[in-house]
């Protein structure tokens, strides 16, 4: 039950940060109900048909990372993929962890141009991988949620304009991860930056995540 409510916590907290659209509040709550879903083996109908409801009706587009450090992803095949046709799939119960892979590809190829993205990737157990994401303004927020059991940790590290960075994250829970992750509203320096997010899988299984940015 603790662990439970701390999820809620966390999650009222990322849907209710200011500075943030409703389209990233919406795209992130369902990742998380996309994966809670699952929880016991099977597709809950009522969630995924909500979560497909709040994916499809927000704004976003297909998120396109440079990788920096990348030797502990892993191929889809078998995981969840956070995107509208494999949630619309899983309710018509068609095999869709199968060609988790091509429902990837199809993210990857949607139209662009949004300021929401949104894409998936799947990590090694007990790894971490790095990507480099050219950005401009203010600040940036950027979530993570993990599949079904994942467990995971995020950082965000961020040029400071003068040779150094800074990094950001949540200590909460750092040693064991947690289910999804919310770093909001993070400060920019002016004009253009390259931010690297870092994900870390802390099960002892590989896992796939969703990574939102606004």
């Amino acid at each position: 039950m603790k662990k439970h409510i701390l999820l809620f916590i966390c999650l009222y907290v990322c849907l209710n940060a200011s500075g943030q659209t409703s389209d990233f509040n919406n795209l992130f709550k369902a990742c998380v109900m996309a994966s809670s879903s699952m929880a016991y083996g099977e597709g809950s109908m009522g969630e995924l048909k909500e979560a497909t409801a709040l994916m499809t009706g927000a704004q976003w587009g297909p998120l396109l990372l440079q990788g920096v450090d990348i030797a502990g992803e892993c191929g889809l095949k078998g995981h969840m993929v956070f995107s509208p046709s494999f949630l619309k799939g899983l309710q018509d119960d068609r095999n869709v962890f199968k060609k988790a892979k091509e429902y990837a590809a199809e993210l990857d190829a949607a139209e662009r141009g949004a300021d929401l993205l949104l894409c998936t990737k799947c990590i090694k157990a007990g790894s971490s991988v790095s990507y480099n994401l050219r950005t401009t303004g203010k600040a940036v927020s950027v979530a993570a949620v993990s599949e079904v059991n994942g467990l995971i940790n995020l950082e965000v590290a961020v040029p400071d304009g003068q040779g150094d960075e800074r990094v950001y994250k949540i200590n909460s829970d750092e040693f064991k991860g947690a289910s999804h992750r919310c770093l909001n509203n993070i400060p920019l320096p002016q004009g253009l930056s390259s931010i690297k997010i870092t994900i870390t899988n802390k099960t002892k299984l590989p896992k796939s995540v969703a990574i939102i940015v606004e």
